[in-house]
């Protein structure tokens, strides 16, 4: 890791996808024991930042750096010790236990499908922090969305990256399932991660960030939640008006229609 706790940089960063222009000149840093979420409309650029970032998207100008070196100069085996991606949709060809599934995160370190041994014990932990270790000898392909949404977050924790990248990770989860998946990322950073997590809802970006980048508007604007998290800024990336409604931790932003 660079100096600082400095894991992922961005530098001029210009992201264009099928002509269009999403991201110019985006400048931004994520710390270890950060908690980032990545806010803003459909279409504005959340998911190819976060597939960019990992290596998988070509960015159109301007840099990644990992670990302090360039992100194209890394070996596949060393971004994927650096580095996690969790996609917002998981596609699987045949039938496995879900152990199994989740003990693929163990192969860019060595690791395989052991009966026995340190990796498949790490696979079964991961599938109690996310809450399905009762599904451990279960059919992948009889999971419902959630359920197999939490497995592939379960991989990326046995995968132990030094950088979480998570499109969407509350996506067809149930509230209580959000709020666990939500603690489970903040703690992630609390014990020296770096993590970075696309979000529809506000509210728990509001709740659980440590830091946001607002995406939209004028432009982008990062910071901590509470730097970023107005009325103002958030009115402007997401073209509606919000109105924070309670006090203190019990606040809500509301929106309402211009």
């Amino acid at each position: 890791m660079s100096a600082g706790g400095t894991l992922l940089q961005a530098q001029a960063l210009e992201l264009r996808v099928s002509g269009r222009t999403l991201l110019q000149g985006l400048d931004w840093q994520v710390g270890a024991g950060e908690f980032w979420c990545v806010l803003g409309r459909n279409g504005v650029g959340k998911s190819s930042l976060l597939h960019a970032a990992a290596g998988l998207l070509a960015v159109s100008d301007g840099a990644f750096r990992l670990g302090g070196a360039p992100l194209s100069s890394l070996s596949p085996v060393r971004l994927a010790l650096l580095r996690g991606l969790l996609l917002q949709h998981q596609h699987d060809a045949f039938s496995m236990p879900v152990a199994d599934a989740v003990m693929a995160g163990r192969f860019a370190r060595g690791g395989g499908w052991a009966e026995e041994g340190e990796d498949r014990r790490l696979a079964l932990a991961a599938l109690q922090r996310v809450g399905l270790a009762h599904l451990a000898a279960a059919d992948l392909l009889k999971l419902s969305g959630g359920e197999r949404q939490r497995v592939a977050l379960a991989t990326l924790l046995a995968q132990d990256p030094e950088l979480y990248l998570l499109d969407e990770p509350t996506s067809h989860q149930d509230i209580a399932a959000q709020l666990q998946i939500m603690q489970l990322l903040r703690d992630l950073a609390a014990g020296g991660k770096a993590v970075v997590a696309s979000c529809h809802d506000i509210n728990l970006a509001r709740r659980f960030a440590t830091h946001v980048l607002l995406l939209g508007g004028a432009g982008h604007r990062a910071g901590t939640t509470a730097q970023t998290m107005l009325p103002e800024p958030l009115g402007e990336a997401f073209g509606c008006r919000f109105r924070l409604v309670g006090e203190g931790a019990l606040s809500l932003f509301v929106a309402d229609a211009l």
